[in-house]
């Protein structure tokens, strides 16, 4: 068994070496601008661009907080995160584990497909690094924000505030913007609308990583997940 993992541990270390030459591979410089095109024009047909300016903090603090804690930090991939999900696909024998970062997940959403290949996530793992190095990370999140779906047919923030809530993003409450971040993981099984119960407790959930992340107390959170959202 030990001579199994360091194997792994290995053959993920020889992974970390040949990064240059996946980026060689598979980047392509134009894919920053192809990446703005698809979302300016995903987001012209679902209620329009919103600059993140015009977004809540603390919506975005509760993005942060679940989906990728170390954004701002890292370089477009989470190397432990991939190390931990590698060694589970490799023990399973599948590519189950997705260890997606923000801007992994804008790269895949807007360039490439759902499909499940060791090919197709060494491409988005160059793209994202390389897109984390030419595009700000503001810029990054406002696209990801853009795009991302939140279930009820709304693609991005904009829609989605309107859909569930019948305000812009700004407009949002705390609580309704928990509520919406709790949406990314499954957007059908936490829909406030027809599953409100799971919908509360996937908020829950996101409070609590805000806790965690050390943006709200947890006196706070209490107090949201007992505000009214609709």
């Amino acid at each position: 068994m030990k001579r199994f993992f360091g194997f792994i541990i290995a053959l993920f270390l020889l992974g970390l070496l040949a990064v240059p030459i996946i980026i060689y591979v598979f980047w392509n410089p134009s894919d920053p601008a192809k990446i703005e095109n698809v979302v300016q024009a995903q987001a012209s047909a679902h209620g329009g661009y919103v600059p993140l300016r015009a977004i809540s903090p603390f919506l975005v603090h509760a993005l942060l907080a679940t989906e990728d804690r170390n954004f701002y930090g890292n370089h477009g991939v989470d190397l432990l995160s991939i190390g931990r999900a590698f060694l589970v696909d490799t023990t399973q024998g599948s590519l189950a584990q997705g260890a997606s970062t923000i801007t992994e997940q804008l790269v895949k959403n807007t360039l490439l497909t759902d499909q499940k290949t060791i090919q197709r996530k060494l491409q988005q793992i160059a793209i994202a690094v390389m897109l984390s190095f030419v595009m700000k990370k503001n810029k990054i999140l406002e696209l990801y924000l853009n795009d991302v779906y939140f279930g009820q047919g709304a693609y991005g923030i904009g829609e989605a505030a309107q859909i569930y809530f019948h305000r812009t993003p700004s407009q949002l409450t705390n609580a309704q913007a928990a509520m919406l971040v709790g949406l990314l993981q499954a957007p059908s099984a936490y829909d406030p609308i027809t599953h409100y119960s799971l919908g509360k407790q996937r908020q829950a959930i996101v409070l609590k990583n805000m806790v965690i992340a050390h943006y709200i107390s947890l006196a706070m959170a209490k107090k949201l997940f007992l505000e009214k959202i609709f």
